[in-house]
């Protein structure tokens, strides 16, 4: 069924088998349930141009939202990317992790390659596996795997019955449903593995990462208005820009006399986004009528800032055109200066890439 499945399999039992006894460190102390949910993640993104040719291959590991290890092709050694990265395992063990995903990729590969056809599906697509386990701080813990093609789901592995399940009515993923399925060995390995191997090493990176993932970066916040583009009743939009801040969990509001705006078609938010220098930002907007005499700010709740938290001002609505014009200006002049700042800092703080 699969052409070069016998030159993987040998290969990728010894790898498999290396992995089975992955010990702890012995210097690191018994560790206890985390006190907030742990979780690794490990995503593979293969681009599958034909039937020539090898899939290009890339995967990311993450634990939380920081980034730790990367391989930049099927073959490609393990980078690290945070100094405490390669802790927790021996060179031997880090080799045998490394060749376990090279088989791994391969045997994926040509599993997808000796299936696609006949499925109607054409070249070139994109398989994205997305796989690992999280901790809770009761000390219960799950592991997880699934697959898409082109954000179609393809197949995901049930961890609790070692079984296969295919994306229901898509040929091509019932086709390799059915040829991981026959492959008994490799599922029981892949099941010990994200079971076993992925929560044990998840409590070793966050041990020798627990600076990494217990700073705290607190929030800038700046406030600036600009004219709406839709609504006349509502002619000046608020805006509350915070940026900087680290972790991610933060609660950021609009008060209109002192009392919180609830939810509603005149109040938006972009959502979290990523800043370069591994914090988050967000901006919360606010449809106003500036005549109408109220009197707003932004309030910011964030681990950092303790209970205190942030308020910034904006001042009573009136004659506000002149003064609207000098505010927009002077808002983003500032909102402009302080990005600048906080990229300097942090890009002159940052540790480089391992």
């Amino acid at each position: 069924m699969m052409q070069q499945l016998p030159r993987l399999l040998p290969g990728l039992f010894v790898a498999w088998g290396s992995l089975l006894a992955f010990p702890m460190s012995s210097s690191m102390p018994p560790l206890p349930a985390p006190m907030e949910p742990q979780i690794l993640r490990l995503l593979a993104t293969m681009v599958f141009h034909d039937t020539t040719r090898a899939a290009d291959s890339q995967g990311t590991a993450l634990l939380g939202d920081v980034p730790t290890h990367t391989m930049d092709c099927g073959t490609c050694p393990i980078r690290f990317h945070q100094p405490w990265a390669h802790q927790g395992l021996s060179p031997k063990q880090w080799h045998d992790l490394e060749q376990a995903i090279h088989l791994y990729l391969g045997l994926i590969t040509d599993t997808v390659v000796s299936v696609v056809q006949g499925t109607g599906v054409s070249f070139p697509f994109v398989i994205q596996i997305l796989m690992g386990c999280e901790i809770l701080p009761n000390g219960t813990s799950y592991s997880f795997y699934l697959s898409t093609r082109d954000r179609d789901d393809l197949v995901r592995f049930n961890l609790a019955t070692g079984e296969w399940v295919a994306a229901p009515g898509d040929k091509m993923a019932q086709r390799v449903c059915r040829s991981f399925s026959q492959d008994q060995g490799t599922s029981s390995r892949l099941r010990f593995l994200l079971q076993y191997t992925c929560v044990t090493e998840t409590q070793s990176f966050a041990y020798y990462g627990k600076e990494t993932l217990k700073r705290q970066e607190r929030p800038v916040a700046v406030v600036f208005a600009r004219q709406s583009p839709i609504t006349v009743e509502l002619p000046l939009l608020l805006v509350c820009w915070v940026t900087g801040f680290y972790p991610r969990p933060i609660h950021v509001t609009w008060l209109r006399d002192g009392e919180e705006v609830t939810p509603g078609p005149g109040l938006n938010s972009s959502g979290l986004l990523p800043n370069a220098d591994l914090t988050y930002q967000l901006r919360i907007v606010l449809a106003i009528d500036p005549g109408a005499g109220h009197s707003y700010a932004c309030r910011v709740e964030h681990s950092s800032l303790g209970r205190q938290g942030l308020v910034v001002h904006w001042g009573p609505g009136g004659h506000w055109e002149v003064g609207l014009a000098v505010g927009i200006v002077i808002s983003l002049l500032a909102a402009a200066a302080v990005a600048a700042v906080l990229w300097w800092m942090r890009h002159r703080s940052m540790r480089p890439l391992l």
